[in-house]
This record gives C-alpha cells, sequence and structure tokens, in this order.
C-alpha cells in the first residue's frame, strides 16, 4: 500500500469510515498539534488504553465487550507518546484490515517487537504497518511536511507526532528527499 486510494481498495466501501481516514491524512496537524490517533480510534469505536504489557509489546487488539465496536486497543503504558501513536493506528490496520469485525470473540492481535515471540502473522503486520504509515504520510503528506520544514527531521516528527526514526524510515519507503 502506498496510497489512500490503495488503502481504500482493502477496506469495505463505507463512506463514513473512508472520510475519517482521508481527513485524518490531509490534516495531521492542527493548531500546532499533532491529530489524536486516539479520537480516529473512538470515532471507528475502538477505545484505546495504556496499560502495563510485557516488555517488547507494543500494543494489541483485544475484545472489549463495552466499546461500540466489540474491540479495543491496548498500548504500552512505558512507551513513548509519540510511539504509541504509530501502535493505535497499526493496531487499528489491524482491525479494519484483518479482523471479523462481526464476532468479537475473535482471536486478539499484537504487535510484539521482540525477538521473545513470533508474529502471528508477517504478511497482516507488514499490511498494518503500512496502513499506519500510508495514514499518516502517504499521498504526499511527509512531502509537504518535508518542504514544509526544509527537510529538518526533529519538526517534520513534531509535526506528525511521531519520532524521528519513524520519520527517516518513512522517506525512505515514500521515496522523499
Amino acid at each position: 500500500m502506498r496510497s489512500i486510494r490503495d488503502l481504500f481498495k482493502k477496506l469495505p466501501s463505507d463512506g463514513d469510515l473512508r472520510h475519517k481516514l482521508r481527513n485524518f491524512n490531509m490534516l495531521p496537524s492542527r493548531s500546532k498539534k499533532a491529530a489524536s490517533v486516539r479520537d480516529l480510534a473512538l470515532s471507528v469505536g475502538l477505545d484505546v488504553r495504556k496499560v502495563p504489557l510485557p516488555r517488547g509489546m507494543a500494543g494489541r487488539l483485544v475484545q472489549d465487550p463495552f466499546s461500540e465496536s466489540g474491540f479495543g486497543i491496548e498500548v504500552n503504558e512505558s512507551h513513548d507518546v509519540r510511539s504509541m501513536r504509530f501502535t493505535v493506528l497499526h493496531e487499528m490496520g489491524h482491525y479494519l484490515l484483518h479482523m471479523d469485525r462481526r464476532d468479537p470473540l475473535a482471536d486478539p492481535m499484537h504487535l510484539n517487537r521482540s525477538d521473545e515471540e513470533f508474529y502471528f502473522d508477517l504478511k497482516a503486520e507488514r499490511e498494518a504497518n503500512d496502513f499506519a504509515d500510508v495514514l499518516l504520510f502517504g499521498d504526499g503528506s511527509l512531502q509537504a511536511a518535508f518542504s514544509l520544514y526544509n527537510g529538518r527531521l526533529p519538526d517534520i516528527a513534531h509535526y506528525f507526532g511521531v519520532t524521528e526514526k519513524m520519520v527517516e524510515v518513512a522517506m525512505k519507503k515514500f521515496r522523499v528527499k
């Protein structure tokens, strides 16, 4: 996936969902503050909670009978907020791309960044990362921020609310120079 259009091909044709995702992509920063990934998650029925998770686990998609969708996202409370933002989008990608959302008893998924456990499905992990990358940086958003901030990584990272390392990876992926 390299664009919002590619992403939409993998999602149900829900105009309201597409509108929310497109707006998030087009307005990554509001009032000098990065757009809220929690608000985006809530708008699609996913509650987000900071919880203690095992070392190396950034987050997971879990059953949540109290959320609108029947699912929630847990993020590791010990991680940096900028990393949590990407994790929320990654887990939202799992929810929208991989879960049978009609089954609140489906197996949960998680993003694990350690070598101690294996990923459930490497293809699904890549797709969830692509989902997060496209929402944050796709359709020219990263190129525009790069131009706006004259390539200064700290400013670009602040604009998107992510780490400089995430911006560096995205610059390679989206071929921004």
